[in-house]
């Protein structure tokens, strides 16, 4: 019999195909980050359950023995985790299903730091189903993190969880029985359907489609303009490739550049901008990049949810003389990795010359949390912090552009760009991939090959800075 899930209805509010393909199991598999993401959220639900202790799981059983199961708990007017329901072809599991006079509350818990619109939607979906089945449903509730509690010691469940109202919210959604329909019919179809691309390929997460999807699009689509609301404009009217673009749209001037260098296939540089740029840099230049990982659930001291945690650094010295420096940590264990960090980094960061990161407001954000955190080392975290350079700068502004960044100032497309050097060699080749096997082999405990890992760790974070140099030496000969 074919079922219409929570899952499938959230997803085909996204898309049409997207509901298709995973109803038809041809969805990817989930990248590490995104397995590591959703393993948070098991987490924080196991800490939201301590807050009902009458709770029943229902969790672990079958289909048909949590049918049952529901009915029963229903009937004496239990408490219920993962109470599930059908409808005909419409069937949920409810997070938590709450007795009170007169009724229930519904709780859905989310692994967010608030309410979010598509969490209404779930929760109306469920509410739908178990009024049809005959609960009388009186308040919704999204149970999520409490943004702002700090672990001390022990995890308190009612400080770690806060709960938001939205019952309102959820009562105005009155299409779901149209909806459930037309999903119905297009997990029934033979053929995809067809569908257009549009802001829902990144709302409200990033579409694992996507790829597929866009790399249809022409090599210099619209796409690859800075201002979304333009080129979603120019999307919706039919123009796609940029040469297209009418004489008549203004443009802002990065994305007049973005649109000359990919119509004409040539590079951007705009020297007098770039010279500006190298005369904010001091010498020595320290080139600098962290990794982190962040947990839902906070397991250090000091810490928030999803606070990012440094655990590696990479710091390579450029002197003015071509001299070359480098140093670099990796955490090792299960201790709180930030107090060692800091210790090494205070010893080889000294003196004057400017830091030089890519895209600031990362490294910025790290160590401004360090200092808050750690106020002995404030002072220094300080200077540091006004000696920062973003290298990321002219390329933001695209005051050098290639074709091949596609609109994107990211290193990953930078360092290829203008260095014809990247990151296809290495094993680990993105910063989530890296917090996620660095959390996965030194925190979770349940890898086989951390040695191995490790190296690789220390290949990626390298590369960032030693790229960075690269970059650099690059800009420079541009405007010698």
């Amino acid at each position: 019999m074919t079922l219409l899930t929570k899952s499938k209805y959230l997803l085909g509010q996204q898309c049409l195909r997207l509901l298709w393909h995973s109803n038809k199991k041809l969805i990817p598999k989930p990248s590490m980050a995104d397995q590591h993401r959703f393993n948070q959220g098991s987490d924080f639900e196991k800490y939201v359950k301590l807050l009902f202790d009458q709770g029943i799981e229902l969790g672990n059983l079958d289909y048909q023995d949590n049918l049952k199961k529901t009915e029963e708990l229903v009937q004496n007017k239990k408490t219920i985790f993962e109470a599930g329901f059908q409808l005909d072809e419409l069937f949920c599991r409810a997070d938590i299903l709450e007795p009170i006079e007169n009724g229930w509350n519904l709780y859905e818990i989310k692994s967010t730091s608030q309410a979010k619109p598509h969490h209404y939607i779930d929760l109306a979906f469920q509410k739908y189903v178990l009024e049809k089945a005959g609960l009388n449903i009186i308040n919704c509730y999204v149970l999520h993190l409490n943004k702002e509690y700090v672990k001390q010691g022990e995890i308190n469940p009612k400080e770690l969880v806060s709960k938001t109202d939205v019952t309102k919210k959820v009562n105005s959604i009155d299409d779901i029985a149209e909806n459930s329909k037309l999903y119905l019919r297009v997990i029934k179809q033979e053929e995809t359907p067809d569908i257009n691309i549009s802001k829902n390929c990144n709302k409200p997460y990033p579409c694992s489609l996507k790829k597929d999807c866009w790399g249809t699009l022409a090599d210099s689509n619209v796409t690859h303009l800075t201002d979304w609301r333009t080129y979603w404009k120019l999307f919706q009217n039919g123009i796609i490739d940029m040469k297209d673009i009418p004489a008549d749209i203004k443009l802002k001037p990065k994305d007049q550049r973005i649109k000359e260098a990919g119509t004409e296939q040539k590079i951007i540089v705009i020297k007098d901008e770039i010279k500006k740029f190298f005369d904010k840099l001091q010498f020595p230049l320290y080139h600098f990049d962290f990794e982190t990982f962040d947990t839902a659930v906070p397991i250090y001291d000091q810490s928030k949810p999803y606070q990012k945690i440094p655990f590696q650094y990479s710091l390579h010295i450029q002197h003015q003389e071509g001299k070359l420096e480098h140093f670099e940590y990796l955490s090792d264990g299960m201790e709180d990795p930030r107090i060692k960090l800091l210790e090494q980094l205070k010893d080889e960061i000294k003196g004057e010359g400017s830091v030089v990161v890519f895209n600031q407001s990362f490294e910025k954000g790290v160590l401004t949390k360090l200092a808050e955190d750690f106020p002995e080392n404030k002072e220094w975290i300080d200077n540091v912090l006004g000696r920062i350079v973003d290298l990321a700068e002219p390329f933001q502004n695209f005051y050098y552009y290639c074709p091949s960044q596609k609109g994107s100032y990211s290193i990953k497309k930078v360092m290829p760009a203008i260095t014809g050097k990247g990151y296809d060699d290495l094993d680990i080749s993105n910063g989530a991939d890296a917090s996620a096997l660095y959390f996965q082999s030194h925190i979770s405990g349940d890898s086989e090959h951390k040695e191995v890992i490790r190296v690789n760790l220390i290949k990626y974070c390298g590369l960032d800075t030693e790229g960075m140099i690269w970059i650099v030496d690059e800009l420079n000969k541009l405007i010698e």
